[in-house]
């Protein structure tokens, strides 16, 4: 009877170790297989870092980049929007205001030379500005009584002196602006007077 138990037990014994030695292979199996899922996700966690560091390097780069052409857009439309030496800018346009005298005619071609014309006055700020007495670009040559600014508009702003325009001698025909009066006057056009110039300011925006 002890030899039968003892087979018995032996033979159970055998059957639990094969059981665990199939269970430990399993475990194992199924260690290694989570090990290489480990590894290949550790990989792929490497890359995308790899690729998120790349990414955040290249934003940077365009970003610094983007900078530098703002800075560069912004100089240059800052000197887009200044007038040259010698020029007052008011609004959006420059001035020259000449310091000797000539008539309409030859003072309106220096400012032609000088790629602008003389002044169209739309406004009392702007006409306040200038604080002389000077040509302006207004004129009735081409029709009696109808006064008109270089660039062949009319006058949607008017500030003639009290009285004026009155045709003295009938031959007045050029408009000045009037120290003082901050105000227009008639007078003939081949009179000598300082005159201004205005010319737009060349603004020219530089897309990024």
């Amino acid at each position: 009877m002890a030899a039968v138990q003892l087979q018995e037990d032996n033979t159970n014994l055998t059957k639990e170790k094969k059981k665990l030695q199939t269970s430990f292979s399993n475990l194992t199996e199924e260690r290694n297989q989570l090990q290489t899922s480990y590894n290949n996700l550790t990989e792929e966690r490497n890359q995308l870092q790899t690729s998120y560091n790349n990414l955040t390097e290249e934003r940077n780069q365009l970003q610094t980049s983007y900078n530098n052409l703002t800075e560069e857009r912004n100089q240059l439309q800052t000197k887009l929007t200044t007038c040259s030496n010698g020029w007052t800018k008011f609004s959006s346009s420059c001035y020259f205001i000449s310091s000797e005298s000539k008539n309409w005619d030859e003072s309106r071609q220096d400012c032609l030379r000088r790629g602008a014309d003389l002044v169209i006055i739309n406004s009392r700020e702007e006409q306040v500005r200038h604080g002389d007495t000077l040509w302006i670009g207004l004129s009735d040559r081409v029709r009696e009584g109808e006064w008109r600014w270089v660039d062949g508009s009319g006058l949607n702003y008017r500030s003639w002196a009290k009285g004026e325009p009155n045709d003295a001698g009938g031959r007045e025909d050029c408009g000045e602006l009037v120290k003082g009066l901050d105000a227009w006057n008639d007078l003939p056009c081949s009179d000598g007077r300082p005159w201004i110039c205005e010319k737009k300011t060349p603004v020219h925006p530089v897309g990024i």
